[in-house]
């Protein structure tokens, strides 16, 4: 497996984190890959084989596929060679490239095919295909995503309040934050389902949950991991660690210290970390 990360080019920094060029992003071994929700929203742009992505109750086969905002874990899988370049967007970022698409995409993959032009995805493949370097790939899928950036679509304001919410892991009352923004409680979440495509509180409680797990890689025990996070008690942690990622903390702490890709934000191997 091959795993590249690429900063964006300055003018698509303020919506894209990272760009991340992958070659048989499963291995030889068809190792199993986890995302776990971490408020990003991936495009993903594949020129090889389908990717499979089962997320809760339900399963996607798609090429080039979007993942709106996820509050579970999605665990990725292939039956041949998944290659691509995927752009790991801002939580806020999705709606500067297409406008009103961001709640029908939460919590579920789309085929890129029914959220842009046809031709423009299998054009986009194509290339990918043909290129040799990582770096050509990279600025493929860059060219495509500044040549549909409309910043006439970004929420000021919300950005504001996702960089308060990560700031303080996710400890900062939503009434407190509605307040300093100068909006009400009910306007600050219609906006934030519209750019984001959760609540202000959903979005908190994923960014507070990341958190418990790095305190838990500079702590000796989850009781101290759950109090550093600002969780009220250790069962309160443990609810969430089930409902978000359908884990015990137990479960998902050896996987986490032996993969080799959570540094890739939210990519977590699930199968190497199993043997």
């Amino acid at each position: 497996m091959s795993l590249r990360i690429f900063r964006p080019s300055r003018l698509l920094a303020p919506y894209v984190t990272a760009i991340w060029d992958y070659d048989d992003l499963m291995g030889a071994d068809n190792s199993a890959l986890t995302i776990l929700p971490d408020t990003a929203t991936y495009l993903c742009f594949l020129y090889a084989d389908l990717l499979t992505t089962a997320h809760k109750d339900r399963i996607y086969t798609t090429r080039s596929g979007l993942a709106g905002f996820q509050s579970f874990r999605s665990d990725l899988g292939s039956f041949g060679k998944v290659s691509g370049v995927s752009a790991r967007l801002t939580p806020w970022g999705l709606n500067v490239f297409c406008r009103g698409i961001v709640r029908d995409c939460a919590e579920r993959r789309v085929d890129c095919r029914d959220v842009f032009p046809k031709y423009s995805i299998e054009e986009i493949e194509d290339n990918l295909s043909l290129k040799r370097s990582a770096s050509e790939r990279v600025q493929c899928v860059e060219h495509f995503l500044l040549s549909i950036l409309n910043r006439d679509n970004e929420d000021l304001l919300i950005q504001t309040a996702c960089k308060e919410l990560d700031k303080s892991n996710g400890n900062y009352p939503i009434s407190k934050l509605a307040r300093t923004l100068g909006l009400t409680e009910r306007t600050l979440e219609r906006r934030f389902q519209i750019h984001v495509g959760a609540t202000p509180k959903k979005y908190a409680r994923i960014v507070r949950l990341r958190n418990a797990l790095f305190q838990r890689r500079m702590l000796s025990n989850w009781a101290d991991a759950a109090y550093a996070a600002g969780y009220y008690d250790q069962s309160h942690m443990i609810r969430d660690f089930h409902e978000l990622y359908g884990m015990s903390p137990e479960s998902i702490h050896p996987r986490l210290e032996a993969s080799k890709t959570i540094q890739y934000s939210g990519l977590l191997n699930l199968h190497r970390a199993g043997r």
